[in-house]
Formats: structure tokens, C-alpha cells, sequence
């Protein structure tokens, strides 16, 4: 089923969060210098004071607002001036109590003309790849920042093409998937050497389809089957980890990351094979990446996986030298 995400709604819930977070900040960075500088409590006392008052001319339509700052500002110069040296005579900013948005663009309002502001789509983001069992790392990764030109534009003899033609097409595929996604029921098994790109498109793919509000479930291998095998022996099991193991067979796309790095027991291959056969039952979506050639997992887990692969699964082959050293230095 897939998520539907109210934004306006998500948006004032995060307005609120930051106003009562701007307000338990400036209560202990209050406490903290009145304590040590009890004059700048009776500074502040006088501002506020004052500010009261002239603020009740405004309601009342004796002066503007703007003559109203104007007034606090010629009345309490002396003061203002006594509080500031004593903040940075101390090492503080002059600004230190005052009440400052987290966001400047929006003013914590978490809306820019009536549209939902960029920290709010960043937040939001950031919350969908945290469910979506995303690091911070991969939730970075895109289509958009996808580097062909790190790829060889030499073919190679015993394919036909060069590695940079062969990931052109692969990226196509990858982003015609995210296109149709939800429309076909079509899977995708990555298979190919360390550092070709497997995983980065694997998360592109997560990435995107997260930002359309769809569930996406990411995992690694080594890490999914020692929770199921906690599970399944009935061993202490976190909420997190009973709500992961669900969601493996639950999520409209499971991404299975590094398939093959896990130690290969009867019971894991078993339980990968219930995993990818249960999703083609369902008609949920997968992806799984690997270092290991579609025979070899053949040999590793079973023929029934294997025939379960080829008949519902693209097969996408991956090939060339590892490009994470070129990215590195780039």
C-alpha cells in the first residue's frame, strides 16, 4: 500500500516542534546567563516592560508598530548598549537571547507564499529515508548525480560495448523502472563486480521513489538475515527489528542490498528464497544487487531461487573496473 504523505499538515506539526524547541532554547539560555549576570535579567525585565506597554498603545491605535520599535529603541539604547558589552565581554554573541528561527527563509513558519518551504521538503526527506532504513550516505544518492564519465569508453572485445555504454543503457532501465513503478510488476537483479554501481543505483532508485511518496524498504543482506535468524530462534528481538522483518515482505519495494556478503546457511537460503518468492506471489516490487553471477547463486542457494530469478526478474549485468577510486579523487 502506498503512502500517502500530507505535507501541509507534516508542515505545521514541524512549525510547532520548532517553536516549542526555540522556546526551551532561549528559557536555558536564559537561566544560564541571568545566573551568572543578574544585571542582564533586570535589562531584560525593563525591555520586556517596556515593550508590553508600548505594544498595548499599538492594540489600542495610539502609535504604529513601527513607531512602537522606534520608541524601545531610544528609550532602553543605554540599556541594550550595557547588556551587549557584558555578553561579549564574557565571549558570548550580542544575539545571544535572542529568539532566532531555525529557518531564516520561512521564519519557522514552514511556509514561503503559501507553499510548503525547501527545510520542510528536507525534512521530510530526511524522515522518508530514515524509515526507508537508508544512511545518511546513500539518501544522497541520485539519478541526477549518477557519473557516466567515471565509466571506460573502450569496449570490451568479449561483450561489444564499453562499460559507459553498457551503464548509459543500465541507467535508462533503472529510471524507465521508477517510471512505470506500480504499473508493471517488473524486478531487477543487479549482478556485477565490487564498485560498478550497483548499490548507487540501487539507492538512486529508493531515492526517487521515496520522493514520490512511495514505501520503500533498503537493507543489506548482512544485515537482514541474522534478524531473521534471531527471530526465527526466538532470541531478544527490538520493535525496529520485528517492524523491518514485516516490512521485508509488506514494502512496495524491497531493495536488497549486497546479496551473497551474508554467511550462506540452509536456513538463509531458505529464507531468501520464501522472501523473493512471497513478493512475486504478492506482485510487490524488488531489487536486489550482487557481487555474484547469476549461476553463482544459482550454486550458493538453490535452483528453485534461481528459476525464480530468471523467470521474474531482469537480469541486469554489470561490468568494468572499480570506479570508487576515480570518484574519490574526482
Amino acid at each position: 500500500m502506498r503512502k500517502v504523505i500530507n505535507i501541509k499538515g507534516r508542515a505545521a506539526e514541524i512549525a510547532a516542534q520548532r517553536q516549542q524547541l526555540r522556546r526551551e532554547r532561549l528559557e536555558k539560555r536564559q537561566e544560564e546567563i541571568f545566573a551568572r549576570f543578574p544585571r542582564i535579567k533586570e535589562i531584560e525585565t525593563a525591555l520586556d516592560r517596556t515593550g508590553l506597554s508600548l505594544m498595548s498603545r499599538v492594540a489600542e491605535g495610539a502609535m504604529t508598530p513601527e513607531a512602537a520599535v522606534d520608541e524601545i529603541m531610544a528609550e532602553n539604547r543605554d540599556c541594550v548598549r550595557e547588556r551587549t558589552e557584558l555578553l561579549t565581554g564574557a565571549g558570548y554573541a550580542a544575539d545571544y537571547l535572542e529568539d532566532k528561527p531555525i529557518c531564516a527563509r520561512c521564519g519557522d513558519s514552514c511556509f514561503v507564499q503559501g507553499r510548503p518551504c525547501s527545510c520542510v521538503l528536507t525534512e521530510l526527506d530526511r524522515e522518508l529515508a530514515a524509515e526507508a532504513n537508508l544512511s545518511e550516505k546513500l539518501a544522497a544518492q541520485t539519478f541526477k548525480s549518477f557519473r557516466l564519465d567515471c565509466y571506460s569508453e573502450l569496449a570490451d572485445p568479449t561483450i561489444g560495448i564499453s562499460p559507459r555504454e553498457n551503464m548509459r543503457s543500465i541507467l535508462g532501465i533503472c529510471e524507465k523502472f521508477v517510471e512505470n513503478f506500480g504499473s508493471s510488476e517488473e524486478n531487477l537483479f543487479f549482478t556485477g563486480g565490487c564498485g560498478l554501481g550497483k548499490t548507487y543505483l540501487s539507492s538512486a532508485i529508493a531515492n526517487e521513489l521515496l520522493s514520490r511518496g512511495e514505501d520503500v524498504l533498503y537493507v543489506s543482506a548482512n544485515s537482514l538475515f541474522p534478524i531473521l535468524e534471531d527471530l526465527h530462534f526466538n532470541r531478544d528481538v527490538s520493535e525496529n527489528r520485528r517492524y523491518l522483518v514485516d516490512h521485508v515482505l509488506s514494502a512496495r519495494l524491497l531493495i536488497l542490498d549486497d546479496l551473497g556478503s551474508e554467511f550462506v546457511t540452509p536456513f538463509t537460503s531458505a529464507e531468501l528464497f520464501r522472501i523473493v518468492n512471497n513478493r512475486l506471489l504478492q506482485g510487490e516490487q524488488t531489487v536486489i544487487s550482487t557481487n555474484l553471477s547469476i549461476d553463482d547463486t544459482q550454486r550458493r542457494y538453490s535452483s528453485r531461487l534461481y528459476s525464480r530469478l530468471i523467470g521474474g526478474y531482469t537480469i541486469i549485468k554489470f561490468f568494468g573496473d572499480d570506479i570508487r577510486w576515480k570518484l574519490k579523487n574526482a
